[in-house]
């Protein structure tokens, strides 16, 4: 099942990047969605993810996971992304 295509959303004049993505953004406060995109962008850069919209997929539906299971801050939402990223290419 692919994810929701809706374009992204502002907050406080800055992109929401991970709402395209989500299917029920009702879920989320708007504090929570900012973080996850945050994260998104945040961790698409450290891995150089930049025009490969299945590899941001790819991060955007693990952060969303992460968010629904009660990680909701940035920082630690791109940290294990990035780290689950390089355990898998170690592997």
């Amino acid at each position: 099942m692919g994810m929701a295509t809706a374009p992204a959303r502002r907050l406080w004049g800055q992109p929401m990047p991970i709402r395209s993505y989500l299917q029920d953004h009702h879920a989320f406060q708007p504090d929570e969605i900012d973080a996850m995109s945050r994260a998104l962008e945040q961790a698409c850069n450290a891995l150089n993810i930049n025009g490969d919209a299945r590899d941001r997929e790819t991060v955007a539906a693990r952060i969303i996971d992460l968010a629904r299971n009660g990680v909701l801050d940035a920082t630690t939402l791109r940290d294990r992304v990035l780290a689950e990223t390089r355990a898998m290419r170690s592997l």
